[in-house]
């Protein structure tokens, strides 16, 4: 008796083994916001300078962008920062 209960685990279990189960997981990841720009433009003292700063942040928001100009009676200078975390 004992042989045949255990013949007819072994069989039950062949069985649940094959029995394999296929897990499919869809993900849909949301687009990454769009990218944002801001520029402010100060006046100089005597109307002979001008300096505008303009800050970019790329989609992710993992990357910013400062731009300075400065333009002057002398000429002009442009200077551009990345920052990436």
């Amino acid at each position: 008796m004992n042989l045949r209960a255990l013949a007819l685990g072994v069989a039950a279990s062949g069985l649940l083994a094959a029995h394999a189960q296929t897990v499919i997981e869809e993900r849909h990841d949301s687009p990454p916001p769009p990218s944002s720009s801001v520029t402010v433009v100060h006046p100089g003292v005597v109307g002979t300078e001008r300096k505008s700063t303009t800050v970019e942040t790329n989609g992710a928001g993992d990357c910013t962008t400062k731009t300075v100009h400065k333009e002057n009676l002398a000429g002009s200078k442009t200077v551009k920062k990345t920052n990436c975390d």
